[in-house]
């Protein structure tokens, strides 16, 4: 292979990616979430809200998740807890190749960054959490523009 053709199909190649990925910013733990959870569910002995930003529902590109974990009985708090999140695209079989970072608020608040929806269409938000001796998972669905 020439130079010539290897420089012009890495140049090609960052390209493409260049142009599949976002650059809409990353929201970070200080983003501001809007006061009405987008979903709120039962994951086993947890309840689950979830509030995106700067968007709800989530628009493709970086988003922000946050995610309000309580006793569904007491309606306490729950903090302490372990949350992985996988972004991923049912109907296209993959998920994004950033892996979020997830950082504890207080009060049962979990803010997670760098979650990235690089194209428009069906997304789910395949959450693994595990707290108080709970291992639960849950995997909101949104259409995401």
């Amino acid at each position: 292979m020439s130079p010539l053709f290897s420089w012009r199909a890495a140049a090609l190649a960052v390209s493409t990616l260049t142009a599949c990925s976002s650059t809409s910013g990353t929201p970070t733990s200080d983003t501001t979430f809007p006061e009405k959870a987008l979903q709120i569910m039962a994951c086993d002995k947890l309840e689950l809200e979830v509030r995106t930003a700067p968007a709800q529902p989530p628009t493709a590109g970086l988003d922000g998740v946050e995610v309000v974990l309580t006793d569904p009985q007491t309606k306490a708090p729950v903090d302490g807890a372990q949350i992985a999140l996988v972004p991923w695209m049912p109907l296209m079989g993959h998920g994004a190749d950033v892996t979020p970072l997830v950082q504890p608020m207080g009060k049962g608040h979990y803010v997670l960054t760098n979650v990235d929806l690089y194209m428009p269409g069906e997304w789910q938000l395949r959450f693994q959490i595990s707290a108080d001796k709970v291992v639960c998972s849950a995997a909101p669905t949104y259409n995401v523009p």
